[in-house]
């Protein structure tokens, strides 16, 4: 059992499914896409769910479900969304000890589903966006096997001490940045070259590089680049791949259907760095990331879908095609 300390946001989420909303081509979109509902229309929802969401919160609880010893520090508000956030983290035995509340308003978000599970996410941030340096309790961290910090909001002095703090004491650590600490490109590229895993997705990494979207191998070449010791890239239905030392290694994603994409890149992360952590090979870390993955989007929810140790192994229920190529 590793002891892990993951550091995030703690949200709940409002999760609206309807086959009214298209998606639509656009280039004006990072993507390509779009979601789209009528301005000033009303739609109807076919499925509707309340859950808690969160980077911090559904890595916490994805690593606890694999048998790992965890405590997450985040910051909630003192209201009925952070009582259901605690009442949460309790239900999947996440050690919340170090979870601070403030006296304002729980981050909540707004989840927009499409018929085939692809989501567009609004997000209030409330008191998680007061997030700061006075609510880490370091020495927890020195205690840690590994530290797991997922979007901070956009708090790149943050993400900075903190990862600087584990590269000085030789602690382990892994960074899943969100857009506002990617908009600040070339500081974000100085502090992952100090932590051991760097995971991020296509539209993540793109907007890293500059590159556009469909530029892959461009992509790819730009994160082998970076200076970081291992990195993963989540590529949705397309799969996901490892850049390490200039070998890029690709694989495919199972081909089941989506209910709900949303929590799947945070699945991925967990079952990914588990692995790592477990000195388990490139190729079965990929495969635990994407097995959970593929069982979150089948449940509508960030959390429901997230696996336990035991059904890992038979989520992973075939070899997943494998492609390695070198970069230059």
């Amino acid at each position: 059992m590793q002891k892990i300390v993951v550091i995030g946001a703690s949200v709940v989420d409002v999760i609206l499914k309807s086959d009214k909303f298209s998606i639509i081509k656009s280039h004006q979109m990072e993507t390509g896409v779009a979601l789209c509902e009528v301005l000033g229309g009303k739609t109807d929802a076919q499925e509707g769910v309340v859950s808690t969401g969160g980077g911090g919160s559904n890595v916490a609880v994805g690593f606890r479900r694999l048998g790992e010893s965890v405590k997450l520090i985040s910051k909630i508000g003192k209201d009925e969304f952070g009582r259901i956030i605690q009442d949460d983290l309790g239900r999947e035995m996440v050690d919340s000890s170090l979870l601070k509340v403030g006296d304002g308003v729980t981050g909540f978000s707004s989840v927009l589903v499409a018929e085939n599970g692809s989501r567009s996410i609004v997000t209030f941030r409330g008191e998680s966006a007061k997030f700061d340096l006075v609510d880490i309790d370091f020495r927890t961290l020195e205690m840690a096997d590994w530290v797991q910090i997922s979007s901070l909001g956009g708090n790149i002095d943050l993400l900075d001490d903190v990862v600087n703090f584990c590269y000085q004491k030789g602690i382990r650590v892994g960074v899943n940045p969100g857009i506002g600490e990617i908009s600040d490109k070339k500081k974000l590229i100085s502090i992952v070259k100090k932590v051991d895993l760097l995971c991020l997705n296509r539209q993540e990494a793109a907007l890293l590089g500059g590159i556009d979207f469909n530029e892959e191998r461009e992509i790819a070449n730009f994160i082998s680049n970076v200076g970081v010791k291992f990195v993963v890239v989540s590529d949705g239905k397309r799969g996901a791949s490892v850049i390490r030392n200039q070998l890029w290694l690709k694989m495919d994603a199972y081909k089941n259907k989506s209910v709900d994409d949303t929590g799947a890149g945070d699945a991925f992360v967990v079952g990914v760095v588990d692995g790592y952590i477990n000195n388990k090979d490139i190729d079965d870390c990929l495969e635990m990331g994407i097995a959970n993955g593929s069982s979150v989007v089948s449940f509508m929810g960030a959390k429901k879908g997230l696996l336990r140790k035991a059904e890992v192994l038979v989520n992973k229920r075939k070899k997943l095609k494998v492609v390695e190529e070198r970069l230059s």
